[in-house]
């Protein structure tokens, strides 16, 4: 039984069967402007179910979304009905973006570009739970894989999750060893999520409610390569740290490092190889940390904030009584908002305000990438700066600087401005401000589209 709001939202963006048909599903992108479009206008995707279709979008336009696409997509409702029905019998259930079980950290760090749907089986609860991802090629050798298996078994241990893709090789490992230890696991699947809801490797991890298996993809797709590579991002972000066991410098694995390293969503930590031209070195050069030591003595809690001084993410962090933690992970909103509204102190001296005050017993965390806090830290200057300022002010490496300049400005949050090039804030765009943007978004939410 799904209400009529996820019924439409499962309408406009889901496949039901292999063929595309003739109307294509909207993409996350798609529906991230076609619901804000339809919260501005005071309506809700139910409404398209329960009213004829072309009264609620009185004043849409958009070339890439016409009427007569969005007709077809409401027009499958009998498909529906047996798709949901046969997912059902395997135990594959549907969260949209507005069900409280949906993943806050991927709605925090890819806001409307996070996947409308996720098909999954197993404990929900678990994508909200933090974790770590352990990721690797598919064609690992007997090394690799027992790194893997024991990097599963030692996040188990330390009582967080596993995170990962899923596939055969280090994936399939890492998971299988933190079911191992009766920790919990989370695997984000590219493909063939129905047949791995009734797969014996996964039966006890699922029947013990340790195992959750998610999918923005339709349930029964086959492997693809482009969805291998779409789900990279949400691997990462799910959750505080990754760790690479073995990588090419091209292929998924390299691609989703990259991506991490660029957005700067997590710490990206690489185990150790001797080989100067494998990928697990390219990715050092790019900005990951070399995993130091035994498997079976790492820290894994201190891998969420790698608490390096000359590493672009060094004055984002601090240490309490010796153990590394991130800027807001230890603080509640109030404590955060109030360290971000003073004049523009050192970036490490907000994290330490932050990480020194107790939180109240029933505020809830915020989880916050480096370019988030980067972000923040923008709206507290007074000027325009250059990248060098910010690389001097924040001691922080000048190509981390221009990745997120680059990005803030890509986005519409920030300026630039020439002669010389100098960067600010774009006050009113409605976007620099992250607190306004988490209040707006829950009032989206609040109109069951869940953009929050």
């Amino acid at each position: 039984m799904i209400n009529t709001n996820t019924q439409s939202i499962l309408l406009l963006t889901s496949y039901f069967s292999k063929s595309a048909g003739d109307a294509k599903p909207l993409s996350p992108t798609e529906w991230g402007r076609f619901a804000l479009w339809l919260n501005e206008q005071g309506k809700t995707p139910a409404d398209l179910v329960t009213a004829e279709p072309r009264a609620v979008l009185q004043g849409w336009q958009d070339d890439k979304i016409s009427f007569d696409r969005i007709e077809q997509l409401l027009g499958r409702g009998h498909a529906l009905a047996l798709a949901l029905e046969k997912w059902s019998r395997a135990g594959i259930w549907v969260l949209t973006r507005s069900d409280a079980d949906y993943p806050k950290l991927l709605k925090q760090r890819l806001r409307n570009s996070a996947p409308p749907v996720l098909f999954g089986c197993g404990n929900a609860r678990l994508l909200n739970q933090r974790g770590v991802c352990v990721v690797g090629a598919r064609k690992a050798d007997e090394v690799d894989l027992g790194f893997a298996t024991a990097l599963g078994e030692r996040i188990a241990v330390a009582g967080l999750s596993v995170v990962s893709g899923g596939a055969r090789g280090v994936d399939e490992a890492a998971m299988l060893g933190g079911l191992k230890q009766d920790g919990t696991v989370i695997g984000i699947m590219a493909d063939s999520l129905l047949s791995a809801a009734m797969a014996s490797k996964w039966r006890k991890g699922l029947m013990d409610n340790n195992l959750v298996l998610v999918s923005p993809f339709y349930p029964e797709a086959g492997f693809n390569a482009g969805n291998a590579m779409a789900r990279n991002k949400y691997i990462y972000c799910l959750s505080q740290a990754a760790v690479v066991v073995r990588s090419d410098t091209k292929g998924g694995t390299w691609s989703g490092a990259i991506e991490n390293l660029k957005k700067a969503w997590v710490p990206l930590w690489v185990k150790r190889v001797q080989d100067v031209q494998s990928g697990n070195q390219a990715l050092i050069s790019e900005g990951g940390y070399w995993l130091e030591g035994a498997v079976e003595h790492l820290d894994i809690q201190s891998l969420c904030a790698p608490a390096t001084s000359n590493l672009a993410t060094a004055d984002l962090l601090s240490t309490e009584n010796g153990v590394a933690v991130t800027d807001t992970e230890q603080s509640g909103p109030d404590v955060a908002e109030a360290a971000l509204s003073q004049a523009s102190p050192p970036v490490s001296c907000l994290v330490e305000q932050a990480a020194q005050t107790s939180p109240e017993p029933n505020a809830v965390p915020i989880e916050m990438s480096f370019y988030q806090f980067f972000l923040r830290k923008m709206a507290c200057l007074k000027a325009a700066v250059t990248a060098d300022e910010l690389a001097e002010q924040w001691d922080v490496p000048k190509k981390q600087i221009n990745d997120w300049l680059k990005q803030s400005v890509d986005e519409g949050r920030v300026r630039k401005l020439s002669k010389p090039v100098r960067y600010e804030l774009i006050k009113d765009s409605g976007l620099g401000n992250v607190a306004a943007e988490q209040t707006a978004g829950e009032s989206v939410g609040q109109l069951g589209l869940g953009l929050d």
